[in-house]
């Protein structure tokens, strides 16, 4: 994948046209190294919501390359995502544009792409951007993703007229679409056709299918066959965070709380840890509910410093700390 000379405005496609010209100095080695240092750099300004540090520091890892390939390519997303994030929707717009000039079949670009025109209330060239995404796409989960974009923004009617489209589509032999399909079921109600493109899927080999089963089994009031599809999915991801934070809600539904705890506690101590807040948040509520409210009001000052948008939980946090006064007998 090699991106053209011919480049139009904005930094990224100045950066990108440098790159490919710079001779620099310095071994091959020496650039690399940079380059994935300036790369960590970026990221983790992203991460402490440092935009403008992000894109500079993207910029100097762009800089450092002799060639444009699949590193670059992955850096220039992560350059769109801080330029979205910091408001630049235009310089953002330039970026994918770019990355589309170097590849026309990017699913993944024109997604993106479209959801800066959405942001900036472009919605037909959204949309635009979003068929193109379909078309391109290497699975059908690319429906779901464009409902939940729009949905998200307030077009429920543009919405819902991709799940009718992905439902009226051929599912193909691949397992992954038939628990698309089964989730777009469940999404509008038709709980006996999830439950039996679900099933499907199961028996095809995706057990991530059973996540969903066990919602809509739920849905259908079938508590006992959630739960054995919590279990099974389980004990066929053992290290899955996601897998103990279920296991830990269906302790936490029984009422056996110190249950819940050690399973939320053993996701979030997992190598790799998908679904951090949502294991933190169950974590504080199971000891809150076990009646540990000095290591829930811990657990959520932390929670709270690392979340600080949660406004719910910054609420809880002022409950717990008031209990802990009335235990103790604080003023």
């Amino acid at each position: 994948m090699r991106i053209k000379k011919k480049w139009l405005l904005a930094t990224t496609a100045a950066c990108l046209t440098a790159a490919v010209l710079l001779t620099g100095c310095g071994s091959d080695k020496e650039r690399l190294e940079k380059e994935e240092a300036y790369r960590t750099i970026g990221i983790n300004a992203m991460e402490e919501g440092n935009y403008t540090a992000a894109m500079e520091a993207f910029n100097n890892a762009l800089a450092q390359a002799k060639t444009i390939g699949p590193d670059e390519i992955d850096i220039c997303f992560y350059k769109a995502a801080a330029q979205f994030a910091s408001g630049s929707y235009g310089d953002a717009v330039e970026t994918y544009n770019v990355l589309l000039e170097s590849d026309s079949k990017n699913s993944d670009a024109y997604f993106l792409r479209g959801c800066v025109y959405l942001k900036t209330n472009e919605s037909a060239k959204a949309l635009e951007d979003y068929d193109q995404a379909i078309e391109y796409a290497e699975n059908d989960e690319i429906y779901l993703v464009i409902y939940n974009s729009l949905n998200g923004a307030g077009y429920e009617t543009e919405a819902k007229r991709y799940l009718d489209e992905a439902l009226e589509k051929k599912t193909g032999s691949k397992a992954e679409n038939y628990t698309v399909k089964g989730k777009i079921y469940f999404l509008v109600g038709q709980y006996e056709e999830a439950v039996e493109y679900l099933t499907t899927a199961i028996e095809k080999g995706d057990v991530e299918a059973d996540l969903y089963l066990a919602q809509t089994y739920e849905a259908l009031g079938e508590s006992e066959k959630a739960d054995a599809c919590i279990s099974d999915y389980a004990e066929a991801n053992p290290q899955s965070s996601v897998a103990y934070n279920q296991l830990g809600c269906k302790e936490m539904d029984a009422g056996n709380y110190e249950a819940a705890v050690s399973y939320f506690e053993e996701g979030l101590e997992l190598e790799e840890v998908t679904n951090e807040q949502e294991l933190r948040s169950n974590l504080i509520a199971a000891c809150e509910y076990s009646g540990d409210f000095e290591s829930a009001a811990e657990k959520m000052r932390e929670y709270v410093e690392d979340y600080p948008n949660d406004a719910a939980a910054a609420r809880e946090y002022l409950f717990l700390n008031k209990n802990l006064d009335g235990e103790t007998g604080e003023e």
